[in-house]
Parts: C-alpha cells; structure tokens; sequence
C-alpha cells in the first residue's frame, strides 16, 4: 500500500506534463499549404485529441472536398513533416511547473504516462527530460488512452477508485469515465501541482 491517495496516477504528456499543447496544435496549420487552414481547423474542432495518424488523413479529405487541396497533397509526407515540426517543438516546450516534482511524488505509487504521440516519439521525449525512470511505464499511439487505463486497473488488481487519469484534454477525461476512475483535469500551468492528496513539497 503506497502513501499516496491513490495506488497508480496515469498522466497525459502534451499540456499536462510539458506545456507544448498549442506548439502541437499549430503544426498541424504549419504542415499543411496555407489555404487548407479552414479544413485543419474544422478537424480539429471535431477530434482535438486525435492521432496525427487518424486526424492528418481526414485534413486531407476535407481540404479536398472544401476545394482547397492542392494537387499532390500527400497525407503520408504530411504525417512525416509533423513528425519532425512536432519533435523540435516539444523539446524545446518548457515543463509544466512541478512537474518533475508531481511525477517524483507519483511514482511513490506507481505512475504511467499515456499520450496520442507515438510510442517511440513519446519514449525519447520522456527521456530527453529524464523521466523514464520515474514511471511504470510509458503508453503512446495506437494504444488508447481508455484502454490503457483498463489494462492497468486490471494489472494492479485494484478498484477504479484507487487510480485516477490527470490530463487536459477530452480523451484524458473519456479515459477516466469509461473506467470509473477519478479525473484531474489540467486547466491552467498551476493545475499540476492540486492533484488531490499528492505532496509535492516532499520531492522539491
């Protein structure tokens, strides 16, 4: 039994643990030619939290049937473009405040990260920061979030009150729902440090 309120803490990366949510979120505007800006926005708006590999297609598709695409438009060079734009990006995004400090106190329990970057990507990203030996484990596309959390309920043999999913996006909160965990939702750079019940000041 750790002494943490809850026995696993499954956090998002992007916006939640590095502020690099909007440096993500512009890439997809920059990949792309400047007129299919109205078909990268209206995707967006339906799927914010999509993989680049599920939500890059569907710009595509939409850019073509707005009559915007250019001849060529490519979404297998496009994955590949933001691939590398999103890869400078996170790693020069700063570190929520804490944020090391939360996963330090988390890990007293047992701590995961669960993301939409692909599961390499995601991996060097975590230990580019040192990061990795903080965690459990570390879970990136195609795993999805909800079933990440159903399968680490299931591992630890616990209760759905005994883990909770901190994150800032609507697949963070849909993770926690469908499980019947708690959720924590990251709202502002401050959000990270009132998890409930977690003392950071002991990891400083």
């Amino acid at each position: 039994m750790s002494s943490t309120p809850f026995e696993v803490y499954v956090f998002d990366f992007d916006g939640t643990l590095v502020d690099s949510a909007a440096v993500k979120r512009q890439a997809f505007f920059d990949v792309f030619p400047a007129a299919c800006a109205p078909a990268v926005a209206a995707v967006l708006a339906r799927d914010p939290d999509g993989s680049r590999h599920h939500v890059i297609p569907e710009m595509v598709a939409e850019a073509r049937r707005l009559s915007l695409a250019p001849a060529g438009l490519d979404a297998a060079a496009l994955i590949v473009a933001y691939g590398e734009a999103v890869e400078r990006g996170v790693q020069l995004a700063p570190a929520m405040p804490g944020a090391e400090n939360v996963l330090r106190a988390a890990s007293q329990a047992s701590a995961y990260v669960a993301s939409m970057t692909p599961q390499e990507d995601l991996e060097a990203l975590l230990a580019q920061r040192g990061w990795l030996p903080l965690l459990k484990g570390a879970f990136g596309y195609p795993k999805a979030k909800a079933d990440v959390v159903a399968d680490l309920l299931r591992r630890h043999g616990i209760a759905p009150a005994q883990l909770i999913v901190i994150g800032d996006g609507i697949s963070d909160r849909t993770a926690a729902e469908r499980n019947g965990c708690a959720f924590h939702a990251i709202t502002s750079p401050q959000s990270l440090l009132r998890i409930p019940g977690l003392r950071t000041e002991d990891h400083a």
